[in-house]
């Protein structure tokens, strides 16, 4: 058996998990952690304890108090046990590299595979220049970089044929997409010289700059290519080094924002109007401000200022009502005092 949520930080633990709904890069054919919780032993602010769920599938009793618990990172209730589902585990798996021109075709492909018939596990974009800061990182040659981006596919299945027989459709719409080879990593090595790659993606980014910061937003999947087009855009407008990797088939993008040789005051001026860009172009595209890192302190007032004031106002009295005296992770997602919101 397995559990499927799959996050990048590998230290993460299964509290984490469940108080900020992680996703990962799983997510496109399995779900979020919120999909796979059964039932929760929570400590409210009042020292009672509470089991919301139960080791049953459906349950239409009341309000989801489970669901809304799954991503409250801390601020409605203390999570002390949790009953998770498991699946039976892939006999097979099975990643594709795809090389592309550029981002935009690789991007372009992912809603045409998803109408394919069988469902990526995974759908991963990558640019060369996030790959060769990979490669740095690690001392470790990537398997191919004669283009400037990348699909990366993951497929699983009860046997290696299932998978092999979708190849021929996978294929022919990257082809037609603009997708230059399709590179089969079905071995130990192969996969040893990809995905290691890929995780150490983050702390690359982090090694080749003296600071960055991180914008996680998540758009519909067919706006995911718009805006990885508007981030090029963004590099030109505000003169500052951006780099960006993701979860194409889910619409959650990772946007990182590099210091360099900035002064302290430059950077946090640039910070503030990158993120202010980012952030407005996710709300223009229907998107949201996280699709998997919470909101925490640092984007309390961008949530703020795409949600209605109706929303707000039921987010405060939730707050209100788990926790009168404020005092469970105070100040995170909804920050109250007296029951009076106040924006950071």
């Amino acid at each position: 058996m397995f559990y499927p949520p799959d996050p990048g930080e590998k230290t993460a633990t299964i509290g984490g998990n469940i108080s900020t709904n992680a996703g990962g890069m799983r997510a496109v054919k399995y779900g979020v952690t919120r999909d796979f919780v059964r039932e929760l032993e929570v400590v409210l602010a009042n020292g009672e304890i509470i089991i919301l769920g139960g080791k049953i599938v459906k349950n239409s009793s009341g309000y989801n108090l489970l669901g809304l618990m799954v991503g409250s990172e801390g601020t409605l209730g203390i999570v002390t046990r949790a009953v998770l589902r498991l699946l039976p585990l892939p006999k097979q798996i099975i990643s594709l590299l795809i090389p592309f021109d550029n981002v935009i075709n690789a991007i372009n492909a992912v809603p045409l595979l998803m109408m394919t018939e069988v469902i990526p596990t995974a759908v991963e974009f990558m640019e060369k220049e996030v790959i060769l800061d990979a490669e740095q990182y690690l001392g470790k040659k990537f398997p191919d970089k004669s283009a400037d981006a990348y699909l990366l596919l993951t497929y699983d299945g009860v046997s290696k044929e299932d998978i092999e027989n979708n190849y021929s459709t996978i294929a022919d719409v990257c082809f037609k997409q603009g997708g230059k080879d399709l590179l089969i990593i079905d071995t130990q090595e192969r996969r040893d010289a990809v995905w290691p790659a890929r995780s150490a993606f983050l702390e690359a980014i982090k090694a080749s700059t003296t600071e960055m910061d991180e914008c996680d937003v998540v758009v519909p999947k067919n706006k995911v290519a718009e805006f990885v087009e508007y981030i090029y855009e963004l590099k030109e407008k505000h003169e500052i080094r951006l780099k960006s990797f993701g979860h194409a088939g889910d619409g959650n993008l990772h946007v990182y924002i590099l210091k360099d040789e900035l002064d302290e005051e430059s950077w946090k001026k640039k910070l503030i109007l990158v993120f202010r860009d980012l952030y407005n172009k996710a709300e223009q595209l229907n998107g949201k401000v996280s699709g998997e890192h919470g909101i925490g302190i640092a984007k309390i007032s961008y949530f703020r200022d795409g949600e209605s004031q109706a929303v707000w106002d039921i987010m405060k009295s939730i707050k209100a009502a788990f926790d009168p005296n404020y005092i469970l992770n105070p100040d995170k997602i909804v920050k109250c005092t007296n029951n009076e919101d106040q924006v950071l």
